[in-house]
């Protein structure tokens, strides 16, 4: 069966979609309004909703209806940034490509580091400010960012120890057998 992907004015995937298939094209969506390319959050959102092996490019063309052009583009772009990788398929000739375990944490702590450019940046900002300038908006950049950096690593230890907890879990309960949804 095919689908056309239909987008309403309001940026919401057409009704006469599938579940998994409004959420692809959402995801598209909601990554494009963040700047990133239409066609890599469609891309990102299939390979979230893919099996375990994850998807080929031609896997993905056919889901989305795009161009192996366009997958590629997408492809490229997520794996740059760190979002997706490619996944090993003995026997297999295509390119597999699953969303990358742990990613959200390693992007984040990514972006983290960019951030004490903002620090750095307030902080020069206030030194150079002429008389009369109002340091008011330097003052609350520099402090919400350290604040943000000196917080982060602790939801980061948090995160690492529920991921460390839920493989626990997994192990012990011997879900090796069980899909994404729990059955």
């Amino acid at each position: 069966m095919s689908y056309t992907f239909v987008m309403t004015d309001a940026g919401k995937a057409d009704p006469g979609l599938s579940g998994h298939l409004q959420f692809i094209e959402r995801a598209g969506v909601m990554l494009e309004m963040i700047g990133m390319p239409r066609v890599s959050g469609r891309v990102l959102g299939a390979l979230l909703c893919a099996p375990p092996g994850g998807h080929t490019a031609a896997e993905l063309a056919a889901t989305l209806q795009s161009s192996r052009a366009g997958i590629s583009t997408g492809l490229k772009h997520l794996t740059l940034m760190g979002f997706i990788e490619h996944a090993p398929n003995p026997g297999e000739r295509a390119d597999r490509f699953r969303v990358r375990p742990g990613a959200w944490a390693t992007l984040t702590e990514q972006g983290n580091r960019k951030l004490e450019t903002f620090v750095r940046l307030a902080e020069e900002g206030l030194a150079a400010l002429p008389p009369g300038g109002d340091p008011g908006a330097l003052r609350e950049m520099g402090a919400f960012y350290r604040l943000w950096l000196e917080l982060f690593p602790r939801v980061l230890e948090e995160w690492h120890a529920l991921q460390r907890r839920e493989g626990q879990r997994r192990e012990g309960h011997g879900s090796e057998g069980q899909q994404r949804d729990g059955t």
